[in-house]
């Protein structure tokens, strides 16, 4: 956010922000039991408590019965790691979302969990549309000339969120992510290592990242279509 935005899950976005909303979009679904929340340090833990109590009316009723507080790691799969430890033995299934993508639909998040729940790993995903360009022997500034190579563009995804498994393949993924000393950047990255495969699932709506401060005028945009 480079220093203009404190915590962009709770920066504005019309009346709202991007933590409310992806956790409206998942106590709205009903095959969601419970949701467990990943925070990076107290202050994050208290500003998220604080929104979701202030803004308890927009949600539906009694949501905190259905929420635990987990204190994230370092890297995306630490969090995942500490968040998937505390779940109960009867949570047996598992969607991870990033709040920083809050326009999924409860609707996606129902597909989603009915693909787990038949025993398989799935990503919200979409198809490749641009041309993929690879630099070779690149300098070190993009706008120096560099030999470069078209890359089929046929059958790559884009991984969005949520994603989701079998709690069991998950921790069976990300334990061996640990001992191999790999760093996985998405959920179904440790999936891959254990060779389960895995389903995309395609939606046909915008589902950004707010990664930059300038991603913020587009979800503002999206908030009042």
């Amino acid at each position: 956010m480079k220093g203009k935005v404190d915590d962009k899950l709770l920066q504005p976005i019309g009346n709202t922000n991007a933590f409310l909303l992806s956790c409206e979009a998942f106590l709205q679904s009903p095959p969601i039991r419970s949701l467990t929340i990943l925070y990076k340090d107290e202050g994050q833990l208290q500003r998220l408590q604080q929104s979701l109590e202030h803004h308890s009316h927009q949600l539906p009723k009694s949501p905190t019965s259905k929420i635990r507080w987990v204190k994230g790691g370092e890297e995306r799969q630490d969090s995942v790691w500490a968040g998937l430890n505390e779940l109960p033995e009867e949570i047996t299934h598992v969607l991870i979302h990033d709040c920083a993508r809050p326009f999924i639909s409860s609707q996606t998040i129902c597909e989603a969990a009915e693909v787990i729940t038949q025993e398989k790993a799935v990503a919200v995903a979409r198809p490749l549309k641009d041309t993929l360009r690879q630099r070779i022997d690149p300098s070190p500034h993009p706008i120096e000339p560099s030999k470069t190579r078209t890359v089929d563009r046929s059958n790559h995804w884009l991984m969005e969120t949520p994603q989701g498994a079998p709690k069991k393949w998950l921790i069976e993924g990300l334990q061996k992510a640990q001992d191999s000393q790999i760093s996985v950047t998405d959920d179904l990255g440790a999936i891959e290592l254990i060779g389960h495969p895995v389903a995309l699932l395609e939606i046909q709506y915008p589902n950004p990242k707010i990664t930059t401060p300038d991603d913020f005028s587009y979800a503002q945009f999206l908030s009042q279509t």
